[in-house]
């Protein structure tokens, strides 16, 4: 018969040593796997988060790019010299920003927008050492009936 227990990931959590574990270790040893899995900016892809954690996600911790979104809006703030902004050039997909020559020239930064947006309205300011990119939501009102088979 084949050992499945070999290949279970959480085997170095027996029942009996559940019992006497400390909750960090586990939350420890559960963002190690999580990262193994998604990377280690998996905290941005996930939209709920602990907001009583002290434990801010990896891409925000180098990543001064500020993401916030409203029922009609996602906002993405970034702050730039006006060197920078001589050479910037953004575009953007659905989902996706696409920051050329940023943060030094022949970079590229790409930020995965937490909804999906529409392709026009989209505006872009400059002011105080901010670039504030403003996107229009875009709402999917695509409705599929499936049939149920038995």
């Amino acid at each position: 018969m084949f050992d499945w227990q070999r290949f279970f990931p959480f085997q170095q959590f027996s029942k009996d040593g559940l019992k006497n574990a400390d909750p960090k270790d586990v939350e420890q040893y559960i963002h190690h796997m999580m990262k193994s899995v998604f990377g280690p900016g998996y905290a941005v892809q996930f939209p709920f988060r602990d907001p009583l954690s002290k434990e801010t996600p990896a891409a925000d911790e180098s990543d001064p790019i500020d993401i916030f979104e409203t029922t009609s809006h996602v906002f993405v703030k970034i702050p730039l010299t006006k060197e920078q902004l001589n050479l910037l050039k953004i575009k953007h997909t659905s989902q996706t920003l696409i920051i050329e020559n940023y943060p030094e020239k022949g970079r590229q930064e790409k930020v995965v927008l937490p909804s999906l947006v529409r392709r026009k309205g989209t505006k872009a300011i400059f002011k105080d050492g901010i670039l504030e990119v403003m996107f229009l939501k875009n709402e999917d009102f695509n409705l599929s009936e499936i049939d149920i088979t038995f």
